[in-house]
This record gives structure tokens, C-alpha cells and sequence, in this order.
């Protein structure tokens, strides 16, 4: 099985396509690794953001966490894969919820997209892609973006 982490950006539908040029006919687990705003204010230091009672902003946040998820398998499908996965909640970074993923699921191959980010950008906003690559169990498969795009 190859693990597909998939964001919805016209990379990660490269990285699909260029994952069933590789592997035809391969049994892919297509994961949209997403981190709730409020985990994400919390690890970053920020609480201003205020969830209701009743948890609609969560709920809301994983409904589109799942659509994401649902473009990616129906992408991979189209493409001639054999395609599940979904949505996975992290209260980590992104990279590093990837990465537990690789770890529980024991995959051959994770593949991810780049996101294209040079300089100051780069140093700043770190890479999933690098960070994915540097600690995952198993072979990382990083594709670049597609000519371009």
C-alpha cells in the first residue's frame, strides 16, 4: 500500500497523477492530515479564537477536512488506482501527523507534494515535504511541482 498525503492544491493532484504513472493499478490510502484552528492556535500561543458550545466550528472544519479528502480518493480512482483514506485530525503539525500515520499503517511508500516555497518563505514556513522525508519510517516519494504550475 502507498500513503498518499493529500492538501488539495494542484500539486497534491500532481503528485496523484505522477503516483499512478508510477504504480499503475497500485492500492493507494489517500489522507487529508488536517489540525484543528484550536490546536493549532493552542500549539502556536494564540487563544483568541473561540470555539461555540456546541462544537459547530470543529464539526465544520472536519466536514471540509473530509470533502478534501473525498477529492483526493475520487482523483486517485480516476487515475486507475485502488483508492481509500480520508480525513485524519492531528494536535501536531501536519508533517509530523503524516508521519504517525507512516509509522501505524506500515505503507511501502509515502508519497507527498511540494509546495514550491524558496527563500525566506522556505526558512519561515518550514516543509512538510522536508520534514516528512527526514522523519518518516518508510521511503518518501516527493514530487515536485508539475511543469508549469
Amino acid at each position: 500500500m502507498i500513503l498518499i498525503a493529500y492538501d488539495g492544491s494542484k500539486n497534491a493532484d500532481h503528485a496523484i497523477d505522477t503516483t499512478a504513472a508510477l504504480f499503475p493499478g497500485s492500492t493507494v490510502e489517500v489522507v487529508h492530515v488536517w489540525e484543528p484552528v484550536s490546536s493549532a492556535a493552542a500549539r502556536a500561543a494564540v487563544y483568541a479564537i473561540a470555539y461555540d458550545e456546541a462544537g459547530t466550528m470543529l464539526e465544520r472544519e472536519a466536514e471540509l477536512a473530509g470533502q478534501v479528502a473525498q477529492r483526493g480518493i475520487d482523483r486517485a480512482t480516476r487515475a486507475g488506482l485502488v483508492a481509500g483514506g480520508g480525513a485524519v485530525s492531528t494536535s501536531e503539525a501536519i508533517w509530523a501527523g503524516i508521519v504517525a500515520l507512516a509509522e501505524q499503517r506500515a505503507p511501502e511508500l509515502v508519497v507527498v507534494g511540494t509546495r514550491g516555497l524558496t527563500g525566506l518563505r522556505s526558512a519561515f514556513a518550514g516543509s512538510v515535504s522536508q520534514h516528512v522525508t527526514a522523519h518518516s519510517p518508510v521511503p518518501v516519494l516527493t514530487v515536485p511541482l508539475a511543469r508549469g504550475g
